[in-house]
């Protein structure tokens, strides 16, 4: 009886320190990045949300653990040198090019597979401003089925400006943004 309690619990520990194995390294909170990353949010456990990377930031993605960049960025954004800097730090680099006010279904869908692949895990999600990721984030939640103003709420947590917001909006069948004095 003795030796059988001893393989249970041997076996209890050994799927204990699998699952803690499988588990992917969370993203780092806010007061543990410098200036070189913009913007920057903890969206969820895994998944942060930035602005433009200045020089330095590939090396420090890397040394807090973040495995895959994606870029909403478009081609004539310098796309191909961040690429080069980013891989080159052994970072999974991935690009969406969100060039429209609004990011269409498909790169929805895109960013869906992309943000939900745990193999992705920690992920950074960044543009120039953080205001095309704030866009596709709420565009996301809103698909996974958050309200559509919680949706926009949380776009603009993770950058979600004006400039996008409308358009943002209309595509969730939103009423139109209202000024700040209610009109």
């Amino acid at each position: 009886m003795k030796s059988l309690t001893v393989m249970v619990m041997a076996l209890v520990m050994g799927l204990s320190s699998l699952s803690a194995q499988a588990a992917p390294k969370q993203a780092p909170f806010g007061d543990k990045v410098s200036p070189a990353i913009t913007y920057y949010n903890r969206a969820t456990p895994f998944v942060a949300t930035a602005g433009v990377l200045k020089p330095g930031a590939a090396a420090e993605l890397k040394k807090l653990g973040f495995k895959t960049i994606l870029d909403l960025r478009g081609p004539k954004e310098g796309v191909a040198k961040v690429k080069s800097l980013l891989e080159g730090a052994g970072l999974s680099f991935l690009n969406i090019p969100v060039v429209t006010r609004a990011p269409t279904l498909e790169q929805v869908k895109q960013f869906t597979v992309i943000v939900e692949d745990k193999s992705n895990y920690p992920l950074l999600v960044y543009c120039k401003s953080a205001n095309r990721v704030g866009a596709l984030w709420a565009m996301y939640r809103a698909a996974k089925g958050a309200p559509g103003e919680v949706a926009i709420e949380e776009g603009r947590t993770t950058g979600l400006k004006a400039s996008r917001e409308g358009a943002v909006r209309k595509l969730l069948g939103l009423a139109p943004m209202t000024k700040p004095d209610g009109r």
